[in-house]
């Protein structure tokens, strides 16, 4: 949801997105405008539904932080966010997302992996970004689990795949890909969660900004899109 001037971000295909410093929040690909956010849908922590009728979960239960970056989700260790029923199994997938994280244990993106969908970990497998185990990513050659490249940083990162591969994007550039038939995953899975493991554990430790789902793969062009219309509200 770019504001009402410079760049946009790619809109055909979002089936999901939400964002702590706007208001405007979707979970059809139609309308960036909703009177309930998902109502009943986004749970976290222990499964209760942190505001339905508003546009982002209720900050008594989720902090918001507002200030200098628009908003972004306080995630902290022991929250996370699920969008129940919404993103099942498709042919195509995209996610994109601002995140910063502020320790170097391992920890969960979003897992999706109750319904066979894509996992994102951080900090894992000598990897400071692995999804699936197969599109993997680390800031230094020796891999560095407290890398200040990585830690204490807020980082745009886009994630596609369909049937044919899969590409991970940082900051609008391609940094890592895999190539095979069935490849990473082309679907989140249903029940997908943000911010821990589908069971309730190995929370984020840290803050997300804006999170959008597409049900298409982006192109580069689009990846480096999102990236330049959201930059100027975290770097």
């Amino acid at each position: 949801m770019a504001g009402s001037s410079g760049p946009k971000i790619p809109t055909a295909g979002l089936i999901f997105a939400i964002d702590a410093g706007n208001t405007r929040c979707t979970d059809n690909g139609t309308t960036d405008t909703v009177n309930n956010l998902i109502t009943g849908g986004i749970v976290t922590g222990g499964g209760t539904n942190p505001g339905a009728g508003t546009h982002t979960p209720d900050p008594s239960r989720f902090p918001e932080i507002s200030g200098s970056f628009g908003g972004c989700f306080d995630f902290n260790g022991g929250r996370s966010m699920r969008a129940e029923e919404l993103l099942s199994k498709g042919a195509a997938m995209s996610q994109c997302m601002w995140f910063y994280c502020d320790t170097s244990t391992s920890q969960y993106f979003g897992d999706g992996r109750s319904d066979a969908g894509t996992y994102f970990l951080s900090n894992y497998n000598n990897s400071n970004i692995n999804i699936n185990d197969q599109l993997k990513y680390k800031f230094s050659s020796t891999y560095d689990t407290n890398d200040p490249a990585f830690l204490n940083q807020w980082h745009c990162l886009t994630v596609i795949s369909d049937f044919f591969g899969s590409k991970l994007y940082l900051g609008g550039k391609e940094v890592s890909s895999y190539i095979s038939q069935g490849s990473v995953d082309e679907d989140f899975g249903k029940n997908y969660t943000i911010g821990s493991r589908y069971t309730n554990q190995t929370w984020w430790r840290g803050k997300m900004g804006s999170i959008h789902f597409y049900d298409r793969v982006l192109t580069a062009v689009e990846a480096n899109q999102y990236y330049n219309a959201t930059k100027t509200r975290y770097i």
